[in-house]
């Protein structure tokens, strides 16, 4: 359990840990091919071993994106693994032929934007995606690549956009109609998921009962202009909260946000008009980790409805068993 008995909301604040950052070329194989990874991760943790949460970056991101964020979740004693994906810019687009852009710019330029929703829209490139997290996943016990020891249970896996579409295949959730209806490919290790901006029925083998088997603790985060591929709103974006039966999920909303929930997929984000919002999704979703470990003051904090002007909530959430 992490911090459990700290009081008042530490959540809302950078945690008391120094982070340390490390880069690696080849933290694990999948598919024959090396994972690149960016691991942050707390110091003086001593010898007990670290939760974990693996981030999942969108399309065209990077391992190295969404800084912030990870930072905030190590300061707090998590190790966050950020796996890089095959549909990253830097791999993807040498592979599509494409010219040297910004992962910002790409969205702009209509023939980038054309074939990386090909890649995005592609079943085997989901599959590719759920084979490099199940790799990660896997080389958690007894790894020796960053001075921590690591947990390889009670993982909780995070994702933004196909990030998010990610997290929710490897939390249980199935798809049907794509050819994959009997597939399954969730992870034992997996104890919950953080979705920012995840997808909802009608896209990419998602349908009304997709999340029938999703009950490990799920946290949604979405904004009111948060906009999908397809012209798809804020209805949609919170599905999963609304048709997941998991014994714990909690939706946060930004008020007048967008897609980019601001800003966190910038690896050092320096935009100070969206720093608010940055802040109060870090926190959420740090006492959401914190609570989805059994912290039952993050519990409530998050189901009070914290920062009021910048988010709207909902929560629900199953009563413990008595005996």
């Amino acid at each position: 359990m992490v911090g459990c008995n700290d009081a008042g909301p530490r959540w809302s604040r950078p945690g008391p840990h120094e982070v340390g950052t490390a880069e690696f070329d080849d933290w694990t194989v999948a598919d024959g091919q090396q994972v690149a990874a960016v691991v942050r991760y707390p110091h003086s943790q001593g010898d007990t071993p670290l939760p974990v949460i693996v981030l999942c970056h969108g399309l065209g991101g990077d391992h190295r994106g969404y800084g912030g964020l990870g930072a905030y979740w190590a300061s707090h004693g998590y190790a966050v693994l950020h796996p890089q994906f095959l549909d990253s810019l830097a791999i993807a687009g040498p592979r599509l032929g494409l010219p040297v852009m910004d992962e910002q710019a790409w969205p702009h330029n209509a023939s980038a934007r054309e074939r990386m929703h090909a890649m995005l829209f592609d079943p085997k490139h989901w599959l590719s995606r759920v084979a490099r997290v199940h790799a990660v996943l896997d080389s958690l016990a007894g790894q020796k690549r960053v001075p921590a020891r690591l947990r390889a249970d009670g993982v909780l896996v995070a994702g933004h956009s196909f990030g998010a579409y990610t997290a929710q295949l490897l939390l249980g959730t199935r798809l049907f109609d794509v050819g994959l209806d009997h597939e399954r490919f969730a992870h034992p290790a997996v104890a919950g998921g953080i979705l920012l901006s995840p997808q909802g029925s009608g896209d990419r083998g998602l349908t009304a009962r997709s999340w029938d088997d999703v009950t490990a603790p799920v946290l949604t985060v979405t904004a009111t202009h948060d906009i999908g591929a397809r012209g798809e709103g804020l209805e949609w974006r919170r599905e999963v909260f609304d048709r997941a039966p998991a014994r714990l999920k909690h939706l946060a909303v930004v008020r007048g946000g967008d897609h980019q929930l601001g800003g966190i997929p910038r690896p050092d984000n320096e935009n100070q008009a969206d720093a608010p919002v940055r802040a109060a999704i870090a926190a959420v979703t740090t006492a959401f980790a914190h609570h989805a470990l059994g912290d039952r003051a993050a519990g409530e904090w998050l189901a009070s409805g914290p920062f009021p002007t910048i988010l709207d909530h909902a929560h629900q959430e199953a009563a413990c068993p008595t005996s």
